[in-house]
């Protein structure tokens, strides 16, 4: 079991009570990537969200029909998650992580985190506000890349 105190560390985990911290300490896995590792591919099954403890994590998207040319999108870096889409239907990732540098994170599986969200609808409110407010930000984000290539061309 990882120490619940690991999580209180995190932005991501504010506002989380001893209990809740300790539920999702129970459930996160350490894992470790190397430099040029695909974590996980586009449109595939969503299974995990990650916390980012060390390292880069490239965001990447498909520009051709057959998976072969990517766009970097964003480069993530320590405390910050990914891999949202195991919370949220349909469940499949929106974009590839690749690791930019050999990367530490956490990993909670989806399916573990649904059923704390059953059991526990708070806890199920603060992390999914705080991933509603993750995507927005990358939305607004990638919104203005596009805006800037528009601008240039």
């Amino acid at each position: 079991m990882l120490d619940p105190e690991i999580l209180r560390t995190f932005a991501f985990f504010a506002g989380l009570s001893e209990t809740e911290l300790k539920s999702l300490s129970i459930i996160a896995n350490k894992v470790s990537f190397q430099r040029g590792d695909l974590i996980f591919r586009e449109d595939d099954p969503a299974h995990a969200l990650y916390l980012l403890i060390d390292g880069w994590v490239d965001i990447v998207i498909n520009t051709d029909a057959q998976g072969e040319q990517h766009e970097l999108v964003a480069t993530l870096s320590p405390g910050e998650i990914f891999g949202w889409s195991a919370v949220v239907d349909p469940y499949a990732y929106t974009g590839s992580a690749v690791c930019a540098s050999p990367v530490e994170a956490l990993d909670f599986k989806g399916a573990d985190l649904l059923g704390m969200f059953e059991l526990d609808p708070r806890l199920c409110c603060v992390i999914m506000s705080k991933v509603c407010k993750v995507t927005a930000d990358r939305l607004r984000a990638t919104r203005l890349q596009m805006v800037s290539l528009f601008l240039a061309h």
